[in-house]
């Protein structure tokens, strides 16, 4: 399916590191307007405002989620709940983008998986916002020129129990170079989440690196 590009969205991105980074890079250089937040400290975050360019700029995570029209969740596991649990009265109303997935920090296990998924749990604690879940590519690829391995996009399966907000986040997926697939309620997020965890698990605990991709054949 072809999305179309909806340009000059407001995105508030919860998450400084690399992966918040590289999303907000590319969704800025697709025309967004982005203010990002959440690191250990206001100088890291005022830093991933400036490597994001385009007039991104930097805020507290309850400015940034007053910003942005679609909030983009790309935190560290271990703090994910957390902060969306201080969050939820803001988040309410809002489509967020959960980009998490709940690793062991072995990098070879889900600490919940199958029966449950981040994603339904990242709802569960912003009960009044629409979750998307959507695993972006690796923080590398995006940062990469070109995020096409052997001439193909990574494919992100997009779940959620909204169509609308599927949408939205497939349109934002396209923008960062990969290719959006409607997977259908939140609650297949129990097995997109276990994909990602294995192609994670490929690229460095087995080491074939960052520039390997899953794609979905023959549509």
């Amino acid at each position: 399916m072809h999305y179309e590009r909806n340009n000059d969205v407001k995105i508030g991105i919860i998450g400084a590191g690399n992966l918040g980074t590289a999303i907000g890079h590319r969704l800025a250089a697709s025309g967004h307007d982005i203010m990002i937040s959440f690191a250990r400290t206001p100088e890291k975050v005022e830093q991933a405002a400036q490597q994001i360019g385009h007039d991104a700029t930097a805020g507290t995570p309850e400015q940034t989620v007053a910003f942005g029209d679609v909030i983009v969740l790309a935190t560290p596991w271990g703090v994910t709940l957390d902060t969306v649990a201080a969050l939820a009265d803001a988040l309410a109303h809002k489509v967020v983008w959960d980009t998490t997935n709940p690793f062991a920090p072995t990098m070879d296990e889900l600490v919940i998986g199958t029966t449950t998924s981040a994603g339904e749990q990242v709802a569960a604690t912003a009960p009044h916002a629409t979750v998307v879940k959507a695993i972006a590519p690796f923080a590398q690829a995006l940062a990469s020129p070109s995020t096409t391995v052997e001439d193909r996009h990574p494919t992100v399966f997009v779940c959620g129990d909204d169509e609308s907000a599927r949408h939205t986040v497939a349109t934002l997926v396209a923008d960062i170079g990969a290719d959006p697939v409607d997977t259908g309620p939140l609650k297949l997020a129990r097995f997109t989440e276990p994909t990602g965890m294995l192609v994670t698990n490929l690229a460095y605990v087995k080491q074939l690196g960052p520039g390997i991709a899953l794609a979905l054949l023959g549509r």
